[in-house]
This record gives C-alpha cells, structure tokens and sequence, in this order.
C-alpha cells in the first residue's frame, strides 16, 4: 500500500505547504488500511483542496472576472472515471468528479451542468474565496491591464468591482491499495489570469490524470500544454515497460522538449513511485507500507 500526492509545481517562491500534504499523506494511509485506492485519493484531495494556501477548493485562483472556476477528475485502474470542469461553490470538486463516475454515464461535466449535478446529489453552497484568492485577483488585474490585446480590458472593470466587494498550485493524489489496485484524481482552481470558461488539463481524463492496469499518474503546471502532450497517460502507458520513475523521467524530457512547465507523481502495479518536474519546483509528498511517517518536499524548515 502507498500515496503520493503533489500540491502543485512553483515557478516562483514555495509556499509552506509542508504540513497539509504531511496530513494528505497519513490521512490517505489511514483510509488504505480499510478501503480502496479511490477512496484513499479522494479523501487526500480533499484534505488538499481545504488548505486556502494551494489552488484547489479553498483559496483556488480566480477568473478575470473574479469568480472561482474549479476542475478535478478522478480515474480507477479499471477506467471508470469522472471530472467536472468549471463547477462553481462547492467545497470538493473531487467528490463531484467521483459522483459523475459513480453515478452517471458520463465522463465530464462542465459549467452549470456541473453545478446543478451538484445541488442535486446534495453538495452544499460553499464560498471557496480565501486570501490567496484575493491575492490572485489584484495580481491578475495588474497584468491583465498592461495587455495590448483589448479582450483582457473588457474583464478588468467587473473584476475590480469583484475585488472590491472580497474583503499556489494544483492538486493531486495517486495511490495503490491491498489489492493491488491502483487510482489517481487531480483538482484545481485553474491559473492565474484564467478567461471565464477556460478549461485546463486536470479534469481531463489523459491529459491531467489517467490510471490503468500498469500505472496512475496525476499531473499539476501548464495546463494548456499538458493537455496538447497528453501526458498523464502517456506517462502511465510507459510504465508496462519501465519504472514509474523512468516513465515520469520521460515524460519531463517530453515536456522539456516543448518548453511545458510541469511536474507529475505516478505510481506503477509494482508498487514504485515516480515524480518530476520541468521548468519549476514540485511539493509532493509520499508514503508508503513500512515507512513510519510520511516524507514531504520540500521539508518543513
């Protein structure tokens, strides 16, 4: 049995995110000992998207019009999966995305499909907004300001508005259970200076994460790259005939090729982890059977 799971890839200063992918890691653990691999990611995603200091869930970046935009997917070893793109006002996107492969014979909803879905299965209103949010937002309409393309200037008005009235990276989680299955999810809150609508690759099945008989992956960085590459399941294919991290370690030359900032976790049926980056610094953190706790990057100071 083992986790990984990542809180995104830095490109400027780490946050100090040490201690929420610490309780990621033990609470995923916790949940291998009497569960399954989909529940064990799960439930360290969302331990991920409550920390207002990562951009999943609580504190997720927003629009340009200053509205909170959340993706997330979420795939068994057996290909069943789910994803919502673009769901607004719910605490955990992750478990919307697992209720669409659970419940539906779909693969992705989007949007206000995406929300209704939510209101009926019963996930609350929640107000997802917390201070990196806010932060986001000012440095956005900073930039979005300075653009010569007009189409960011028609945004600016109604996010200063939005800034008025509100007083770091990507998640993810791939995990292996007792019997020898393997599950991976990914949730986001998107990029910075994000149009109303965009779409990146973490609720999509094979670009943001992908788990199959050989392997799970689940990716965080440039989304829009990632999704051209198609790289988690480029990744998780590698692994029926190399390691996970050989696997991952070509999928970042991939990237690197391309000039695709990015970083991936994967785990392969052998019960190897693999992680890497391109162009940035991940935070990942990772444990498995036989360790006493779990081992987190960057350490805690």
């Amino acid at each position: 049995m083992l986790i990984i799971v990542h809180g995104g890839i830095c490109v400027e200063e780490i946050p100090d995110v040490f201690e929420p992918l610490y309780r990621a890691c033990l609470t995923g653990m916790n949940v291998l000992q009497e569960k399954n691999a989909v529940d064990a990611v799960e439930e360290a995603v969302k331990v991920l998207e409550d920390d207002p200091r990562l951009n999943a869930g609580t504190g997720a970046f927003p629009n340009l019009l200053g509205e909170v935009e959340l993706s997330a997917s979420i795939m068994k070893d057996d290909l069943s999966c789910g994803g919502v793109a673009a769901i607004k006002n719910v605490r955990h996107p992750i478990s919307v995305a697992r209720a669409v492969m659970e419940r539906t014979r779909h693969i992705l909803l989007v949007g206000e499909g995406a929300n209704l879905f939510a209101r009926l299965l019963g996930f609350e209103e929640y107000n997802p907004v917390a201070e990196l949010t806010v932060r986001t937002l000012k440095k956005s309409i900073e930039r979005a300001s300075q653009e010569r393309d007009s189409i960011y200037h028609y945004y600016l008005k109604r996010a200063r508005e939005r800034l008025r009235r509100l007083h770091l990276g990507t998640v993810g989680a791939v995990a292996l259970d007792a019997s020898g299955h393997i599950a991976a999810g990914t949730s986001t809150g998107g990029i910075e200076m994000q149009l109303p609508g965009r779409v990146g690759d973490s609720p999509i099945i094979g670009c943001g994460t992908f788990a199959w008989e050989w392997g799970g992956v689940s990716m965080t960085g440039e989304g829009e790259g990632i999704v051209t590459l198609g790289l988690a399941r480029k990744i998780a294919e590698w692994m029926e005939k190399m390691s996970a991290q050989e696997a991952v370690n070509q999928g970042m030359e991939l990237a690197r090729r391309f000039g695709v900032v990015c970083g991936a976790i994967a785990v392969r049926k052998t019960g190897e982890i693999g992680f890497g980056e391109c162009g940035g610094r991940l935070t990942f953190g990772y444990f498995t059977e036989g360790m006493e706790s779990p081992r987190v990057f960057p350490p805690s100071s």
